[in-house]
């Protein structure tokens, strides 16, 4: 049996990776703002993404390919 590390593994989704830098102190305050709402670090800041193009979609600042 080979060892996997967790880079090795697959991943149970489709979605696209991102990987952010930030102020401690910032991701502290975004991991009680995640738990507050029940949700993961990744799932809430994959909704406050959605919300941000979501809105410049709407307001015209934006167009994606795919969204109206």
């Amino acid at each position: 049996m080979t060892e996997e590390s967790a880079y090795d593994l697959s991943m149970a989704t489709d979605k696209a990776k991102l990987m952010v830098y930030m102020e401690q102190a910032y991701k502290e305050g975004l991991s009680k703002l995640a738990a507050a709402k029940n949700r993961s670090m990744s799932n809430y800041v994959e909704t406050l993404i959605i919300e941000a193009v979501e809105a410049a979609i709407a307001n015209g600042e934006i167009s994606v390919e795919g969204k109206q």
